[in-house]
């Protein structure tokens, strides 16, 4: 092994653990560390039974365990996907932190402030890569963008406008608790497959607005730069529900531009939900749509300059097709590529691409930030947060961070 900027570059197949085998880790994590020559999957870990042993059937996997203290007790292992609900993030992460290896954890980092805190602190003593799941950043239509915003394709932002809706009608009771129920007899568990726990178990930190908020709360900080504000309101429809069923977040960044994020599980479609966005700016406006990560498509990309205003049309814009193209196979493409020294991504801009762990907890303390502006009625300003936005960069804990 050699060092790469303070990290070990692995030159043998790198052995993963993967802790929590839901439907991230199923449609996402375990087909990309398949798919990849240069990994193999050793062992998983889950506290359900039938969870565990399906996902190690499917993947092939020889050890499968309850616990990941066990795993790590019986395994010799090179790097750990934490892939639980995020109230499990902290005690895991440390654990892993002891066993010295490398992290992929999913987002959002953490339910609380405090547990972030910790995590930073553990990752600023690690000397392996710790990289966290905001996976957007992968997306080859969001790269796209990133290298517009970075190359002056755009010239100066105005409004970033965000929609992502579902349609979750209440089915606790009526005749969808009735077809669940029937479907959880037959063995089709469709409650535990898509994870209702996220809206009936207080730890989980939030609703959908906790849960999906961060994705562009980090990308819009990848692709802007600072976020100075937020104000949010959130409503409740369903009483069953422990949290909110919408959300509308309004945003000032530091470039001086606005955004707007809507977060709904009432909005009447498809069952996939839908995804949509539009960046207005001095030279261009940029449209997309994205999809279901586990569907596996390509997002729709779309650019408009002033020859288009004649016909009034976007320009699409031609994305690769194909599973590893998608952003679950890049995400794990580029941290192997971490592990191994190699560059096997394609980009034009600078500096960081994954998201660290202070990129994380700024996710989680924004996200925070705005039920505390719900709840209080008020804007809640950058120099509220528990975190310096200014060292968010600097994590020590990623020092291999190309």
């Amino acid at each position: 092994m050699g060092k790469l900027f303070g990290a070990e570059i692995m030159k043998d197949q790198i052995g993963f653990g993967i802790i929590g085998c839901g439907q991230v880790s199923r449609v996402g994590h375990g087909p990309a560390i398949s798919a990849d020559s240069r990994a193999m999957l050793v062992a998983v870990v889950d506290p359900d039974a039938d969870n565990r042993a399906s996902f190690a059937r499917r993947f092939k996997v020889s050890h499968a365990y309850k616990n990941h203290k066990e795993m790590f007790a019986k395994e010799r292992l090179d790097a750990v996907i934490i892939a639980t609900p995020p109230w499990l993030h902290r005690e895991i992460f440390e654990d892993c932190i002891s066993a010295s290896v490398h992290i992929l954890c999913e987002k959002p980092l953490a339910t609380t402030h405090a547990d972030s805190r910790r995590m930073i602190e553990l990752a600023e003593g690690h000397d392996k890569i710790v990289q966290i799941c905001h996976s957007k950043r992968f997306e080859t239509g969001f790269q796209r963008i990133k290298e517009w915003c970075d190359q002056g394709t755009l010239g100066r932002i105005y409004q970033i406008s965000i929609a992502w809706h579902y349609y979750i009608p209440d089915f606790s009771r009526g005749f969808l608790r009735k077809g669940l129920d029937l479907f959880k007899k037959a063995g089709i568990d469709f409650e535990k497959k898509y994870g209702a726990w996220r809206y009936f178990d207080l730890r989980a930190g939030g609703g959908d607005f906790f849960d999906h908020g961060p994705h562009y709360i980090d990308l819009m900080r990848f692709f802007f730069g600072e976020i100075e504000s937020i104000y949010c309101k959130t409503g409740f429809s369903y009483p069953g529900r422990k949290f909110e069923d919408q959300a509308i977040a309004t945003f000032t960044l530091s470039n001086g531009a606005l955004a707007v994020m809507e977060k709904s599980n009432l909005a009447m479609g498809r069952p996939d939900g839908f995804e949509r966005g539009t960046i207005h700016a001095e030279k261009a406006k940029v449209r997309f749509e994205a999809f279901q990560e586990y569907q596996h498509r390509p997002m729709k990309l779309g650019i408009y300059k002033v020859p288009n205003i004649i016909p009034d049309i976007y320009t699409p814009v031609c994305l690769p097709r194909g599973i590893h193209n998608t952003l679950y196979f890049r995400q794990m493409t580029h941290f192997i590529d971490r592990m191994t020294g190699e560059d096997s991504l394609t980009r034009n801009f600078g500096g960081k691409w994954a998201a660290d762990i202070r990129d994380a907890a700024i996710a989680v303390a924004w996200t925070l930030a705005a039920y505390q502006s719900s709840k209080e009625g008020r804007e809640i300003r950058r120099k509220e947060l528990f975190i310096d936005m200014h060292t968010a960069s600097q994590s020590k804990g990623s020092p291999a961070s190309p």
